[in-house]
């Protein structure tokens, strides 16, 4: 078979670092040799089971030289280095492989064995292979561990000395849990030692080496911190050093301030000081020679953020890391995470202007292999950071992100820019996809995922100060204290457009600093509140500041949210320098910023209290469904739409049933179908001029039963192609209409259930009832996969015309629980094929009893394979 290119992946290791892995090719024998030659004895003894010093010139070919079907190997490369390799071998009876790994010694404990294990796995299965079996010697414990801490069921016998272990390599649950756990550790360790580093070298020419020294060490870095000066001049408050020789083994960063050139000279040098990380922070040079450069970092296995990065903020005073020009923000517990520099600067700017204090800062560049998903990972566990923000101009892994970011949401809140609608076509990094999903789509995602969703980047810090400083509201009743009866109007008007309910509370006349502080602590303690707001206005500026103080103090021990509205002319803001957190008060000189930032609030908080469903048990011919996507794209590279008999067997392998429907070429071919159908069936038009919704107009015609009755059928459907002007010269016109005879259904409501492939976001799935409601009126409902039983449940209940399935319409109430298992088996099918570009189900007619799908276009393009999840890869 041809070199498998697909099974090639960039991997993180245990330890935050990265290697490339892939099959391995003849040209590797030398690669071969002088890896095992740095193996150490006891590695080989444990592997071939006796004394083997030096591999033969025919092992050397035999290892090197494989079909890729039957005899298969990876290799993990750092740099020019082979690391690693693993192998199967198919045996005799055609369903089982031999499988074996051998790893250098220094990079043992790092994982690689599970990483190779979990790609070898995953390319026996595409090669018909079911169970993997190995002998070990009894005193190789790390090796039966690995078999078993993999998640597969793992059975075991001592025979002749060795021990035997067999296990099937089909995914379980249980295994891809084991996947997730390995894949969450290794991202977050990785940037753990971004964020947390204990040493840092800056390397450029001195002038720009001095201001990001200057940098580190005005922030109050707890780190060493080493100077490299290309043009060999002075760099002064940290030691010099003049050659990369010279820079300690241990370093966890190394910050480059280099003309583009360069910078490929140095990724080289600093792999070969081992470094774990590479902070790459210099402009951005073009798309291609952006992504060479984190492409050879990768290869040499470091880590790289930019190019086009700002660079590392960690205000966490054990470390004081400032990695950027930026001046280092307020102390607080919100991290922050976005890509492009220009974006990074107006982030922090913003940030710093409205006091908001900030944990972690990361500006990743537009090209690096740091990734919000990673990051993600990070805050996860990270115990000191309470509120995620994120600003991302591009999305990596969609469908990474998307179970990242709803894990995340869970116990987190995560605030997210996404351009206004009429902004995201001009958005930077359009070119992504954000723009190319409906709006209504893109809006249903991340409400689905429990992201708080801000089209301004200022209201991203209004929502981040409440949710860092205040605890979560339980309700939407807000309690409002103020002097003014006309702005209690105005925030009561507010709230009704942001879904809050406001009660005025008027208190006149009264300046003293603790008034509204003793109305603020009794409305906080009344049951009936969830929230209290206190709006003051002061143009004199006589009680702004009093007022300011004394609800701090309440602020500080409150169980509900305070939030201050001042309209004055001063700066209330004035413990700027003190870190951030909860307990401190939320200051806004706008109510209408106070209530929009309050109402996203409460709308997560509801979110995170509801009930999220679970997902159901994959239950598919995973294997035949890419079977039938590879012979498609074998026999069509660009993609094409799919026959009936290939959607039927695709829908089949996901439990989706097609009603069979036979294409005909004329009148007595039609009669004959239906007599074989048993009559009382449909012919319909299916060419894309001629068939019409079921309320815009007859291309379909019902309860046939008769051959006098499709005569009739058949004569009106020919009259139709004329009256739309699309007959042809010698074409009878009925075969125009490609029509199909097809067994009539159950009576229902006729649905629209699809899925399309979005660069962005990976698939979404639509759901609308068919016709004027969903294609001319907008009413469809959108969800990302996989989705969860409330997902699917949610989907049907956001239609606006969702009466009409409930009987409220004058019509019985349908088998809504078909429609929604429906809808998750098409949630999987998207979910587990990105090749799959479009598909529409239509019309599914939902009935009292079932779902019957009644037909099916379904569009395969050449989109690149994601491997299965259990094939843990960077993205």
């Amino acid at each position: 078979m041809a070199y498998p290119i697909e099974w090639e992946a960039d991997v993180l290791l245990a330890d935050g670092s990265t290697a490339h892995l892939r099959p391995i090719r003849p040209s590797d024998e030398q690669l071969l040799v002088e890896f095992y030659a740095r193996v150490s004895p006891e590695s080989k003894y444990l592997r071939f089971f006796a004394p083997y010093p030096v591999l033969s010139e025919k092992d050397v070919v035999r290892f090197t030289h494989v079909d890729y079907r039957d005899r298969v190997a990876l290799i993990l490369t750092v740099g020019d280095r082979m690391v690693a390799v693993g192998r199967y071998d198919r045996l005799d009876n055609g369903t089982d492989a031999e499988v074996a790994f051998l790893v250098e010694d220094s990079q043992q404990g790092k994982g690689v064995g599970q990483l190779l294990l979990e790609h070898l796995a995953e390319a026996a299965r595409e090669r018909d292979i079911v169970r993997f079996v190995a002998e070990v010697l009894p005193q190789n414990r790390r090796m039966v561990q690995v078999f078993a801490d993999a998640g597969y069921t793992v059975h075991r016998e001592f025979e002749d000395g060795m021990i035997v272990v067999e296990f099937p390599i089909s995914p379980t649950e249980q295994s891809r849990e084991v996947m997730l756990r390995r894949e969450h550790r290794a991202e977050a360790t990785s940037v753990r030692r971004l964020l947390q580093p204990r040493s840092i070298a800056v390397v450029g020419k001195a002038d720009k080496v001095q201001r990001g020294v200057t940098s580190l060490l005005s922030g109050g870095f707890t780190g060493a911190v080493y100077a490299l000066a290309t043009d060999h001049q002075e760099v002064a408050g940290v030691p010099n050093v003049a050659d990369w020789g010279d820079l300690p083994a241990d370093l966890d960063i190394v910050a480059t301030l280099m003309p583009p050139a360069e910078v490929g000279t140095a990724i080289v040098a600093a792999a070969g000081k081992a470094f774990g990380l590479y902070l790459i922070h210099v402009g951005e040079f073009g798309g291609t020679q952006n992504e060479s450069l984190v492409t050879l970092a990768r290869a040499h296995g470091l880590r790289a953020l930019g190019p086009d990065a700002l660079g590392v903020i960690n205000t966490h005073p054990d470390f004081s890391l400032n990695a950027s020009p930026a001046p280092m923000p307020r102390p607080g517990v919100v991290s922050m995470f976005c890509q492009s520099s220009a974006i990074g600067v107006m982030l922090l700017a913003r940030a710093i202007e409205q006091h908001v204090g900030l944990l972690n800062f990361i500006s990743s560049g537009m090209y690096a292999d740091v990734t919000s998903n990673d990051v993600m990972h990070f805050w996860i566990d990270d115990e000191a950071t309470r509120v995620c923000v994120l600003s991302l101009d591009r999305i990596g892994n969609p469908r990474k992100f998307t179970r990242i970011v709803r894990k995340l949401a869970m116990t987190k809140p995560v605030v997210l820019f996404s351009p206004g609608r009429s902004e995201r076509a001009r958005h930077q990094g359009a070119d992504s996809s954000l723009h190319n999903a409906p709006e209504a789509a893109i809006d249903s995602v991340f409400r689905q995922s429990g992201v708080i969703v801000c089209t301004r980047r200022d209201a991203m810090f209004d929502v981040a100060q409440i949710l860092s400083r205040q605890p979560l509201p339980e309700g939407e009743r807000v309690k409002v204290v103020t002097n003014s009866r006309a702005m209690g109007g105005h925030i009561q008007r507010m709230g009704e457009r942001t879904g809050l309910a406001c009660t005025p509370l008027l208190v006149a006349g009264d300046t003293r600093p603790g008034a509204y502080a003793e109305v603020a602590r009794a409305a906080l303690r009344d049951p009936a509140v969830d929230s209290v707001v206190v709006a003051l206005v002061d143009p004199f500026n006589v009680a702004s500041a009093g007022t300011h103080a004394a609800l701090l103090e309440v602020a500080a021990t409150s169980t509900k949210p305070l939030v201050g509205v001042f309209a004055d002319f001063v700066d209330l803001e004035t413990a700027a320098d003190v870190p951030d957190g909860m307990g401190r008060l939320p200051t806004f000189s706008s109510y209408a910023d106070a209530l929009e930032a309050l109402s996203a609030v409460t709308a997560y908080a509801r979110w995170r209290q509801g009930d999220h469903g679970e997902l159901t048990e994959r239950q598919a011919d995973r294997r035949d469904a890419r079977m039938l996507v590879a012979e498609v794209l074998t026999d069509s590279p660009d993609g094409r739409e799919l026959t009936d008999q290939e959607c039927a067997r695709l829908l089949g392998a996901y439990g989706i049933e097609l009603v069979p429907r036979v294409a005909v070429q004329s009148l007595p071919e039609a009669i004959e179908v239906a007599e074989r159908l048993g009559w009382n069936v449909v012919l319909k038009a299916t060419a894309e001029g001629v068939r019409g919704g079921p309320d815009l107009g007859s291309s379909v015609f019902r309860h046939l039963d008769s051959a006098e009755e499709m005569t009739e059928a058949w004569r009106d459907l020919g009259q139709l192609v004329t009256d739309l002007g699309l007959g042809r010269d010698g074409v009878e016109p009925q075969a125009v209409a490609a029509p199909v005879v097809q067994q009539m259904v159950p009576p229902g409501v006729p649905l629209e259930l699809g899925s399309d492939e979005y660069a962005a976001f990976g698939p979404i799935v639509s759901l609308g009832v068919a016709g004027l409601a969903s294609g001319v009126l907008g009413d469809v409902a959108h969800r990302v996969p996989p989705l969860t039983t409330t997902d699917a449940a949610a989907m049907v209940r956001d239609l606006r015309a969702a009466p009409a399935l409930f009987g409220g319409a004058g019509t019985p109430p349908v088998d809504v629980a078909a429609v929604e298992q429906l809808i998750q088996r098409v949630s999987r099918l998207a979910d587990d094929l990105p090749q799959l570009a479009s598909l529409r189900l239509q019309p599914c007619i939902a009935a009292q009893s079932g779902v019957a799908v009644v037909g099916a276009r379904i569009l395969l393009a050449p989109t690149a394979d994601e491997r299965d999840e259990l094939s843990r890869s960077l993205g």
